[in-house]
């Protein structure tokens, strides 16, 4: 037994792992109190505006730089550091484009969309910016993952957390902003780490004046465009649910919703940050050695489910028990975490084979699947949202189950783990 241990802890992947999760774990624990901070001093009305406008923000980041930035990862370890280094400029042009026309877009349409989106001109222009110049700062953090650096991963991210909530604090109750303060907070902490992240590129060499070359272009796009419907998926899903209870309810009822979404994202932050260091492995595993690396991958997929449901179901239990002390305003959104919750469990599923449509760029299939089960969700979101806003978590729930199921399966004709 000692062995089993000793041999795990002295396994690369797993001390990357375990440190990549600590510190998603200890940023998700920081935004989690200043969730319970938040609630304090903003109302649900609030909070459903706030969420209406991450809702915008989740929509602009998925266009921002046409989803190139996942062939960053891709061709890592194929590749040398210049190569890389153009794929990085690739990715800031395409960001630097859209970001233009999106811009254009907002001052002639401003009134259009503001009418649609709930959002007025100057938040207008906020989205567009944050999201742009968050994209330094993501290239920034998937290098640090390639090279398999989580202390320096963890730094950057914690401080930026940190940083972020403690303009938040000021601004919401120091200063009294309300929600909108937490916007502003994003903002200014958004603007100082994109120059932190450009700093530390350069410095580590990969920000070259280097063009990137027709066929990279090329190639890039062919993966990354088709996974914007793959990527704005969580948009067609909780976004736009958000939306279909604001038209059938009100932002208060938005806020409940998004309040147990929330919690709910606990569970699918522990399969994203076990994804932050397991898509690199993977990625080594099949470019070196993919059939002897099945096994491994079959057992670690396993217990990653079983870690999966045993949070799921813990949750549920501490959130019944505590949400009616803690959080007496908002005590109504615990009938949606159920729902939410498991197919929060479901998604942490399909983060587990979806890397492997990646790695063989599969990226087209990919957005079949999605887009067809987002287009099931919001059919079905419609349709029952005007009977209840709970019966809107439970399409989340089975349009997750859906898309996870359908994720498995069609990973096993590419790379047969299970």
């Amino acid at each position: 037994m000692w062995d089993k241990l000793k041999g795990l802890f002295n396994n690369q992947n797993f001390r990357n792992g375990s440190i990549f999760t600590f510190f998603m774990f200890l940023n998700r624990g920081l935004n989690f109190l200043l969730l319970i901070v938040l609630s304090w001093y903003i109302m649900p009305d609030s909070y459903g505006k706030l969420n209406l406008f991450y809702t915008d923000v989740s929509v602009v980041a998925v266009f921002i730089c046409l989803c190139t930035i996942g062939i960053i990862s891709i061709n890592y370890f194929k590749v040398n550091k210049e190569i890389i280094s153009q794929y990085i400029n690739l990715v800031l042009i395409c960001t630097i484009a859209v970001s233009i026309l999106l811009f254009l877009f907002s001052i002639i349409f401003h009134n259009y969309i503001e009418g649609v989106a709930e959002i007025d001109f100057k938040l207008q222009f906020v989205c567009i910016y944050i999201c742009a110049v968050e994209i330094v700062y993501q290239i920034l953090t998937i290098i640090y993952r390639l090279e398999e650096k989580p202390i320096a991963y963890g730094f950057v991210t914690t401080a930026s957390v940190v940083l972020n909530i403690a303009a938040t604090l000021i601004l919401v109750i120091a200063l009294k902003k309300d929600w909108l303060g937490r916007i502003y907070a994003n903002l200014y902490t958004t603007t100082f780490f994109f120059f932190v992240s450009l700093f530390l590129l350069y410095r580590k060499g990969y920000l070259k004046i280097i063009l990137p070359t027709k066929k990279q272009y090329k190639e890039s796009l062919a993966y990354g465009v088709p996974l914007i419907p793959h990527s704005i998926n969580g948009f067609l899903r909780q976004g736009v649910d958000r939306y279909i209870i604001n038209g059938f309810f009100s932002t208060t009822q938005v806020g409940l919703f998004s309040f147990s979404t929330s919690f709910s994202f606990l569970i699918y932050s522990i399969g994203s940050a076990f994804n932050q260091s397991n898509s690199v492995y993977i990625f080594k595993c099949l470019s070196e050695d993919p059939e002897g690396s099945k096994g491994k991958l079959r057992k670690q997929t396993l217990l990653m489910i079983g870690l999966f449901c045993a949070v799921t179901i813990l949750l549920n239990l501490i959130c019944i028990a505590l949400f009616p002390l803690l959080f007496p305003k908002y005590q109504s959104a615990i009938v949606y975490l159920f729902p939410l919750s498991i197919g929060a469990f479901f998604q942490c599923i399909y983060l587990q084979f979806c890397n492997f449509l990646f790695f063989y760029k599969k990226t087209k299939e990919l957005m079949f699947i999605t887009l067809s089960v987002s287009i099931i969700h919001i059919a079905l979101s419609l349709w029952l949202t005007q009977y209840s806003s709970v019966l809107t978590a439970y399409v989340s729930m089975i349009s997750s189950m859906i898309e996870a199921i359908a994720v498995f399966y069609y990973s096993r004709h590419l790379y047969k783990i299970i």
